[in-house]
């Protein structure tokens, strides 16, 4: 293969409140060089996910267990490669006192490790990091590959961060060392107790509570917006409420955008606060992240009416306070075909429905999704049936994922009795659930949506009505007036 580049990547690191904490300068390869089949092959690295990260914090809060976050130091390159890649001399780089443009003489670096920038580096740091897990005991999860599990602790990993929950402060010392001294030679940190991951603040209010919050992020989308450092104070320049009616359309005949700032870098950072921290602003994210491709003025006015609403509220997050009395239940809503609009007639996406879902374990949510449906449902009843169908799509793997974790940790649901409570507010779906006749109205959709049933038939998933006031997905799927609003956001925490 022929040799690639290297690249000198400067950048700034920054604190979680965005103050600066050092400069970093990274030999990195140009992978782009590379050539499949040749240097490179296998690709995929897998990362946790936040709901398994939720669910760790939750149990590890129910059972007072202890817990460590680790960080490995310059992750990459502790990969070995399987493969011969050569590269040409950084710049700047000196052989006899000399730069490459200064002699006559081309050299070339011959790596032994996986740099950034290479195509497999991060697939050799996760096998890598797999094996070592393997090698001290640990099996991976067969839902998560990032969860490890082995007798009285547990590890996530996200590339180059792992958070450990364990029984005794002294056996996850005692994994620590054994990482550090190990035939590997990992180096890493010892990152002291769970206070920030991923960029998400972990504050512990009490023996029982703790909140997730990202504050320094809201802050940052506020600016972008430039909702700070202007002529109204927060006060005057806030709404109650992220969203408004009616809901958005394409508005192709509309005014067009007035603002300055990048739409998807907007929409990309409410994104990440919505899906960690902030799940009442996710019906709102959703539908302004439908017009990236060519944003109107109201689809501006969209995602400042929810900079407007975060401006008030900076310093909310999720408060988890686990009750032990609640198991696992999940809590669906459908809004059918509530996007319907006469501008918009001749798509057909204005008459998808929304599903809106959230998962909860001990009364503390986990999991939500707002999102539209990819079929047209025909009906109220089969809309909420097509919502059900996709929220068990993440129960069941997540019903298995803790039957593993009773493994390690003695989760308060018996693995015999593992039993998911679904809240829906429509009859007629729930008559379908629990019914195993296929009618002429519901046939159409045997294939794709009915895959839950025999786990309804079985006893593992109990369909349950609940009143739609009561309903904690309703927010996920429509705007609500400012009283059921701050209600239903209430129930949340």
């Amino acid at each position: 293969a022929k040799p690639i580049k290297a690249i000198w990547s400067f950048k700034r690191k920054r604190r979680p409140d965005g103050t600066l904490q050092k400069h970093k300068a990274r030999l990195c390869a140009h992978g782009g060089m590379q050539t499949w089949g040749e240097n490179y092959w296998e690709t995929y690295s897998p990362v946790v996910s936040m709901m398994s990260v939720r669910l760790l914090l939750i149990i590890a809060k129910i059972y007072k267990l202890d817990s460590k976050a680790i960080d490995f130091v310059l992750a990459f390159p502790q990969a070995e490669l399987d493969v011969d890649i050569w590269m040409y001399l950084p710049i700047g780089f000196q052989v006899d006192g000399e730069t490459e443009g200064e002699s006559d003489r081309n050299y070339l670096i011959k790596l032994d490790v996986s740099l950034y920038g290479l195509k497999q580096g991060s697939h050799n740091w996760y096998k890598k990091l797999k094996q070592g897990l393997l090698d001290r005991g640990f099996r991976i999860s067969d839902v998560d590959p990032c969860i490890y599990m082995r007798k009285g602790m547990a590890i996530c990993s996200y590339v180059d961060d792992c958070v450990i929950i364990g029984n005794s402060m002294d056996e996850i010392d005692e994994f620590v060392k054994s990482m550090q001294n190990g035939p590997e030679n990992f180096i890493l940190t010892d990152e002291g107790s769970i206070d920030k991951f991923l960029g998400i603040d972990i504050r512990h209010l009490d023996k029982n509570k703790f909140e997730l919050s990202q504050p320094y992020l809201v802050e940052r989308i506020v600016s972008l917006l430039g909702l700070e450092h202007n002529e109204f104070n927060a006060q005057s320049n806030s709404k109650t409420t992220p969203v408004g009616k009616p809901l958005l359309n394409k508005d192709l005949e509309g005014k067009p955008r007035k603002l300055k700032w990048k739409y998807r870098t907007a929409v990309g950072m409410l994104t990440y606060l919505q899906g960690n921290t902030r799940p009442e602003i996710s019906m709102a994210v959703h539908q302004t992240a439908r017009f990236c491709n060519q944003p109107m003025l109201c689809h501006e006015k969209a995602i400042m009416r929810i900079g407007r609403y975060l401006l008030h509220t900076k310093d909310r997050g999720i408060i988890y306070e686990p009750d032990l009395s609640k198991g696992l239940e999940c809590y669906v809503d459908a809004d059918f075909a509530g996007g319907w609009s006469s501008a918009d007639a001749d798509d057909a996406d204005c008459v998808m429905s929304c599903t809106g879902f959230i998962i909860m374990y001990a009364n503390c949510p986990i999991f939500w999704v707002s999102k539209l449906q990819t079929e047209i449902a025909l009906s109220t009843a089969e809309a909420e049936y097509i919502a059900l169908s996709q929220s068990l799509r993440e129960v069941i793997p997540l019903m298995t994922l803790m039957k593993e974790l009773h493994g390690a940790f003695p989760i308060h649901i018996t693995k015999p009795n593992f039993v998911c409570t679904v809240h829906e507010d429509n009859q007629s779906c729930i008559k379908m659930a629990n019914s195993d006749k296929f009618t002429p109205r519901t046939k159409h959709i045997a294939l794709k949506y009915h895959h839950f049933k025999s786990h309804v038939k079985r006893k593992k998933i109990v369909v349950e009505y609940c009143r739609t006031e009561d309903q904690k997905a309703d927010l996920l799927t429509k705007p609500l007036a400012d009283d059921l609003f701050y209600r239903q956001r209430y129930m949340l925490n």
